[in-house]
Formats: structure tokens, C-alpha cells, sequence
């Protein structure tokens, strides 16, 4: 009889051994998802203040409300 452990291991149903993660090629992917979906959100929201603030200068009357571009 042999006692080497990685003999007695039965493979699963999927032909894996029980010690090896599963192949998956899309674990990152939600990841990355979450990650673009976070940083458009910010743009977004920074986008939507800037804009509120232009309105609500335009709305009180002033005049020189856009700012000031140097090249």
C-alpha cells in the first residue's frame, strides 16, 4: 500500500481536484464593472454640482458667471 496522500484524492464530478479553485475567467470582471461604474457616478455628480452652480449664479441675476479659461 502506498501513503502517498495525492494518490487517494478523488477527482470531482468536474475532473478538478477538491484542492484547486474552480477556473474562472470572469472573476475579475465584476470587479472592474464596480470600479467604472463608481468613477462615472463621481464624474457624473461633479458634473451635475458645476451645472447647479452656473444655474443658480445665472438665476440670481449675475452676470459674470463663467469662469475664467486661460489658454
Amino acid at each position: 500500500m502506498e501513503d502517498d496522500p495525492s494518490k487517494s484524492r478523488s477527482p470531482t464530478p468536474g475532473g478538478q481536484e477538491e484542492d484547486e479553485p474552480p477556473d474562472n475567467p470572469f472573476g475579475l470582471l465584476p470587479v472592474i464593472v464596480l470600479v467604472i461604474l463608481i468613477v462615472g457616478g463621481l464624474f457624473l455628480a461633479f458634473r451635475l454640482r458645476d451645472s447647479a452652480q452656473m444655474q443658480d449664479c445665472v438665476w440670481s441675476g449675475r452676470k459674470n458667471c463663467a469662469p475664467i479659461d486661460n489658454p
